[in-house]
C-alpha cells in the first residue's frame, strides 16, 4: 500500500514537517550539497526521529526548495522533513542544534495532498547590490521570467518565476561573461523569499 505524506508503513508513522530558516553570515558559504547533512544531524542532535529512505544506503528522507550558490544569503528557505513525530517546540530544539548562522523561524504542517517543494517553489524574491546597474541585464538574460524588477537605493529587487529553472547563479555569470562585474565578489545578493508572488500584495509567500 502506498503511504501518504502523513501515513503509516511497516507500523512507522510519517509526518511531513516544513521548516523555514536563513542562513547568514558564514552559514551562507555551506553549499547545498551539505545542507541534507547538517540538517539530519542537527536533528539528531535535538532529539528528533527522521524517517529514512529505503533501499540499501538509507538515508534521513529531507528535501529541500530550490538550490542557491554558495555565498548566497537567504533569509526564507524552506525544508520538508520527515519525522516520527512531531514535538511542539521544534522550532528551539532545532535552533539550538544547527549551527551558527541557521535559524528557523517558523514550522508548517503541510496537508496530505499539498504539493512538494519542487512545485510549491513558483516564484523567488531577491535583493542585488553591485557597483553598476544591472537592471537591463537581468530584463536580457532572464527575459519573460522576470515578474517583476525595480530599484531601490543600492539595491535591485527581483522577483522570478520558476527558480528552480532560473537559477540566480546564472545571471552572475552573464554579468561576468559580458565584462559588467569581474567575479563574485563584485555583487551581493540575498533571496529573500521563495513560493507564490502575490501580484496585487506584492509579496513572495509560501503556503503549507
Amino acid at each position: 500500500m502506498q503511504d501518504g505524506l502523513c501515513g503509516v508503513r511497516s507500523g512507522v508513522r510519517k509526518m511531513r514537517v516544513r521548516l523555514i530558516y536563513s542562513k547568514r553570515g558564514g552559514a551562507c558559504f555551506v553549499p547545498h550539497i551539505a545542507l541534507a547533512q547538517v540538517f539530519s544531524r542537527s536533528a539528531t542532535r535535538a532529539g528528533l526521529t527522521l524517517t529514512m529512505t529505503q533501499g540499501f544506503s538509507p538515508r534521513a528522507k529531507i528535501t529541500f526548495g530550490p538550490e542557491l550558490p554558495a555565498g548566497v544569503v537567504a533569509l526564507a528557505e524552506p525544508v520538508d522533513m520527515f519525522m516520527t513525530d512531531a514535538p511542539e517546540n521544534i522550532t528551539e530544539r532545532m535552533n539550538s542544534s544547527l549551527p551558527e548562522g541557521f535559524t528557523v523561524s517558523r514550522v508548517m504542517f503541510p496537508p496530505d495532498d499539498a504539493p512538494n517543494l519542487g512545485k510549491s517553489c513558483k516564484a523567488a524574491e531577491y535583493f542585488i547590490r553591485t557597483a553598476q546597474n544591472i537592471h537591463e541585464h537581468a530584463q536580457t538574460f532572464y527575459g519573460d521570467y522576470v515578474v517583476k524588477s525595480e530599484y531601490a537605493g543600492e539595491w535591485m529587487r527581483l522577483i522570478l518565476s520558476d527558480p528552480a529553472q532560473n537559477p540566480i547563479g546564472g545571471l552572475v555569470k552573464y554579468l561576468v561573461r559580458e565584462n559588467i562585474i569581474a567575479g563574485w565578489h563584485e555583487v551581493n545578493i540575498v533571496r529573500a523569499a521563495i513560493g507564490s508572488y502575490d501580484s496585487e500584495k506584492d509579496i513572495v509567500y509560501l503556503n503549507e
